[in-house]
């Protein structure tokens, strides 16, 4: 079997064997791992489906942000219209600042995308007789604090993360997104809409990254400003699709578990401030050893393990001659 088949289909099939696994133990703290797990992959797959355009960004916190307060804001409305909400409020927000930042490239892109979490946070605090300010906000609960919904919720917004970055790597996307990022002049004389295409990996990466907040909110009942829009979640995500290699399905899915395991191995067996510096060093030589990231690891050896069985089944085809 290749490895481009193994990629493509094993993210779902883990996925689904790790949430039944969960609702029959119903155990709290796997629960609360897998829950955790689960919203870094959703944010580290919108991270990655912009960067395929060559947008890299460090604003997936402010739709984080945008979406669990979203959810706060519907109030008595329930978390599945906050939810609904969150997708409309997200595209939109998305529309605005796609157009705004259309013309940035690279580090101006970059910091453009830095300046509107920073902004959206102090919206946020100016707003306080809405939002609650710098005191925090109560959302309603996903299933009222039932297990099993929550569960149930997160992967539904992991499996549609995952099926938003499989289309978008699929022949009608791929080529044009990459050519964007690699020879723009060329994408342009070629006939590729760049902007049109710029603003829906934008729109789709927001958006995912909001309903990824929405859980967040639905999980844990109560939001301040600096939670929701902590650097945190605009770096992991960046972190975990390298990790794990970028411009695949696969690859950020690997690198947000692998992320979440280090990060839970630093913060046992070392603790304190201390974990922070080894999981930050073990971070840096695995993403230097590995420039492919785990997912180039593994794909490689798939390979090589199919082609040593293709050589060993040649020379028997042989002999049976």
């Amino acid at each position: 079997m290749k490895a481009n088949s193994v990629s493509r289909f094993l993210p779902y099939l883990l996925t689904i064997a790790v949430g039944a696994a969960l609702l029959v133990s119903q155990d709290a703290y796997w629960i609360q791992l897998v829950l955790g797990a689960g919203m870094l992959i959703s944010l580290a797959l919108s991270w990655d489906i912009l960067s395929r355009t060559g947008q890299v960004s460090l604003g997936q916190s402010a739709f984080f942000g945008i979406g669990a307060y979203t959810v706060a804001l519907a109030g008595d409305l329930g978390w599945v219209v906050g939810w609904l909400l969150t997708v409309a409020v997200c595209a939109a927000s998305a529309v605005v600042i796609g157009l705004l930042t259309r013309r940035l490239r690279r580090v101006y892109f970059t910091i453009a995308t830095l300046a509107l979490s920073l902004s959206v946070k102090v919206l946020i605090l100016v707003f306080e007789d809405y939002t609650g300010g710098a005191s925090g906000i109560s959302p309603p609960m996903i299933g009222n604090g039932d297990p099993v919904m929550q569960v149930l919720a997160m992967l539904a917004i992991v499996v549609l993360s995952l099926i938003a970055s499989d289309v978008f790597m699929s022949a009608r996307y791929r080529p044009a997104f990459f050519m964007i990022r690699a020879k723009p002049a060329l994408a342009e004389v070629s006939g590729v809409p760049i902007v049109r295409m710029k603003m829906l990996a934008f729109i789709v990466s927001g958006v995912l990254a909001g309903l990824a907040g929405a859980v967040y909110a639905g999980l844990y009942g109560y939001l301040v400003p600096d939670d929701v829009f902590a650097q945190s979640w605009s770096v992991m995500p960046l972190a975990a699709a390298i990790l794990g290699g970028m411009d695949t399905t696969i690859g950020p899915f690997v690198g947000a578990v692998a992320l979440k395991v280090l990060e839970g191995a630093a913060r046992t067996y070392i603790g304190g401030v201390g974990y922070q510096i080894v999981y930050g060093a073990v971070m840096i030589v695995i993403i230097a050893a590995m420039p492919k990231g785990l997912a180039g690891l593994g794909g490689a050896l798939v390979d090589r393990a199919s082609a040593r069985r293709s050589g060993r089944a040649a020379p028997a085809a042989q002999r049976a001659r």
